[in-house]
């Protein structure tokens, strides 16, 4: 059931861009159709980057991992993440 609503949204989001595209900005048909396949994909991955999912909600471990642990000193929202399936450089004498 989740996966079906996530997929409507995503549905409603491209289809929101279309009219957006079309009739705000005056686009053609086939420019607003291709504006708003580019937009879509675009869209959801900065949501996720933004607001990475939690292990619980999204069923698979982590595609973001915090690079450090937060502490007193910064504030919830302001964590760095990094991505778990790029390894980092290690012993390189720095």
């Amino acid at each position: 059931m989740k996966r079906a609503k996530q997929a409507a949204l995503v549905l409603c989001l491209f289809v929101f861009y279309c009219v957006l595209l079309s009739q705000g900005l005056k686009a053609s048909a086939a420019s607003a159709f291709f504006g708003a396949l580019a937009a879509v994909p675009l869209t959801v991955h900065l949501y996720h980057r933004i607001w990475p999912p939690t292990i619980a909600e999204s069923g698979r471990r982590r595609i973001y991992q915090r690079v450090a642990p937060s502490e007193g000193g910064e504030a919830e929202g302001e964590a760095e993440y990094a991505s778990a399936r790029v390894s980092t450089r290690s012993g390189d004498g720095e």
